[in-house]
Order: structure tokens, then C-alpha cells, then sequence
């Protein structure tokens, strides 16, 4: 039991860590998680609609994994800052993380980013774009892969969250650019190389391994039911 606040048992949160999470709460605010319909939010709406969740919902789902699995303050300012450089309107990004934490949080958001060809439509590069990221994970730094597959990890099993709530699951899976077939065509790939770079019985590939299970039986199940179009 916490006696007070002053107490030697609460764990301190890493300064890194701190300016990491301030720095990426800034940059998303305005940003939300792919949402079904045409719901448009705005964050200066109180309170938001269920619909319309914060992007930084992912960015603390993802850290929390990697605190789980004991993941230092230098993975987990990586890991809260990890689409900073594809997603935040900031010119001099990368100047920016490394003014706020270190060179070494840096090079691993660097190297979860991806080149997202903003001048080009997403559906068009979007094989183009995963395929990239799926041999990078072949020689990324093994904190890079940890980060890596705990982003889809909880991008899956928030989807799974989303599949059992809705009543139309198609809609769920229309706000993905790429479709049902091609989403679960990474999510696997992506599974297998977690395997085989973190090892089948790592904790985090075992749990990826369930939680791309457990959509595919989703859709399979809504299948069988007729519900496929």
C-alpha cells in the first residue's frame, strides 16, 4: 500500500520519457484514431463523441505494452513518439524529438518511419509503402521491432475492440484504405517476421500471434454467417 507521495516505492517516470510524452501530445492533438462513417471530429469538442477518439489513445496503448515487457524510457520515448515524423505537420521533426529527448530516441523514431509519399494518394503506394516496411523490419535494430510490433498489436486489438461494437462490421473495415484482404495480408506478414526476429515464445509475439487469430475468426465467423458482401 502507498503510504504517501513521498514514498520510494512509486516509480519515478524517466525525464526522457516525460519530455517524450509532452512533446507527442502536443504534436497529435488535433489528430484522431480512423473512425467508421463520416463522423467528423474536433478537438475542441467537449465531450468528444464515442466515435472520435484521440489519437494519442494509440500512443499510450503502444507504450503501455512495452512498459508491460519492461521496455526502458529510451523504448518508450520512442515508442510515444514513433509516427511523430510521418504524422505531425512539423517541418524540422526530427530536430525537434532530439531537442526533446536524445539521439538515441531519434535514430529509433527514424527508424519506424516510413516514407509515406504525401504527394501521392495513399491507396496507390500503400502496397509500395508496407512492402518498405516489411524488409526494414528485417534489419531493424531489435528495440526498433519491439516498438514495431507493438504498434500492430494494439492497432489489431483495437480493431478487434471495433469488430465486436459494431453492428455493421464493414464499416469497420471500409476506413482502411487498403481493405480487409490487404490489412490481413500485413498483419500476418507482419506477425511472422515479429516471430522470427523476437522468437515464437517472446511474449509479444505470442500475443500477436492471438490477436491476428482472433480477427481473422472474427471475419471468418461473419462469413459463414453470410454477412460477407
Amino acid at each position: 500500500m502507498i503510504d504517501s507521495l513521498g514514498s520510494s516505492d512509486i516509480p519515478a517516470i524517466a525525464p526522457r520519457f516525460e519530455r517524450a510524452m509532452r512533446l507527442a501530445t502536443r504534436g497529435h492533438y488535433f489528430q484522431f484514431r480512423k473512425r467508421n462513417g463520416n463522423v467528423t471530429c474536433s478537438a475542441l469538442e467537449q465531450p468528444l463523441p464515442e466515435a472520435c477518439v484521440p489519437y494519442v489513445a494509440h500512443l499510450m496503448g503502444v507504450v503501455t505494452i512495452l512498459a508491460g515487457l519492461g521496455a526502458d524510457d529510451r523504448i518508450l520515448a520512442a515508442a510515444v513518439l514513433h509516427d511523430y515524423l510521418e504524422d505531425v505537420p512539423d517541418p524540422q521533426g526530427a530536430e525537434t524529438i532530439l531537442a526533446a529527448t536524445d539521439d538515441e530516441t531519434l535514430a529509433l523514431v527514424q527508424e519506424l518511419t516510413e516514407d509515406k509519399r504525401d504527394h501521392v494518394a495513399q491507396d496507390r503506394t500503400w502496397e509500395l509503402r508496407k512492402q518498405e516496411q516489411l524488409e526494414a523490419m528485417g534489419s531493424m535494430t531489435p528495440d526498433a521491432v519491439l516498438i514495431k510490433a507493438a504498434d500492430l498489436l494494439h492497432n489489431v486489438t483495437s480493431l478487434i475492440h471495433d469488430l465486436r461494437q459494431a453492428t455493421d462490421r464493414e464499416q469497420v473495415w471500409d476506413r482502411f484504405n487498403a481493405g480487409r484482404d490487404r490489412q490481413l495480408w500485413y498483419f500476418d506478414q507482419v506477425r511472422v517476421i515479429a516471430s522470427d526476429r523476437l522468437g515464437p515464445d517472446h511474449r509479444l509475439s505470442c500475443s500477436l500471434s492471438a490477436a491476428v487469430a482472433t480477427v481473422r475468426a472474427l471475419d471468418s465467423r461473419r462469413r459463414r454467417c453470410g454477412f460477407s458482401p
